[in-house]
């Protein structure tokens, strides 16, 4: 399928359909199968932009059928503009510090949000990491250590009875890697 040539709604259907027909009787070619998937990705691709323009006018009519946003740009106003992290970047001749204009994704936020017991939200892979690198492969000692933790009162106690538990093993990197992201949990747990 030519990326150049424009096809309209009728015509893509139009392919799709002459493809589901040959496909039942066994006469696609792989070649054919690639190009009718490609169709039918363009078309679904096409219907979203469709849905989400529809929706768009919906949301700025309303549903009585009045303007609740007014959306008209004039070309002059629109060319006056200025994208200000191209402004940034023309004066200071670098580019922005991302730390500034980061927004928190929501995997973020959810992994700064307070824990109700240290093992809450373990993944297999966390629990194999801790186990393996903190507590040399010894499960028990692991979760002893998080029922204990899960009784101290305050976070001093609870890195307390963390530090007095854990045997490590591997590599220097890998252990501070574990320590700092068991650390981060046990603060985690007792935020206040």
């Amino acid at each position: 399928m030519s990326r150049e040539k424009y096809i309209s709604l009728e015509e893509l259907v139009s392919q799709l359909d002459n493809n589901v027909r040959n496909l039942k009787v066994g006469k696609l070619s792989t070649d054919e199968i690639i190009e009718m998937h490609a169709l039918s990705r363009n078309l679904y691709e096409r219907i979203t932009i469709l849905r989400y323009k529809a929706f768009e006018s919906f949301a700025q009519k309303g549903s009585d059928g009045e303007d609740l946003i007014n959306l008209e740009i004039d070309d002059e106003s629109e060319k006056s503009q200025t994208d200000l992290i191209s402004s940034i970047e023309e004066v200071t001749g670098a580019p922005p510090k991302k730390a500034n204009l980061k927004i928190k994704s929501l995997a973020e936020s959810l992994q700064s949000t307070p824990l109700n017991s240290i093992g809450e939200g373990l993944t297999i892979i966390d629990r194999a990491n801790f186990t393996s690198t903190l507590f040399s492969n010894d499960n028990i000692r692991f979760n002893d250590m998080l029922d204990l933790v899960d009784q101290c009162n305050n976070i001093k106690s609870a890195e307390k009875v963390f530090t007095s538990s854990i045997k490590t093993r591997g590599t220097s990197s890998e252990i501070e890697a574990a320590l700092d992201s068991f650390y981060t949990r046990i603060n985690r747990r007792f935020q206040s």
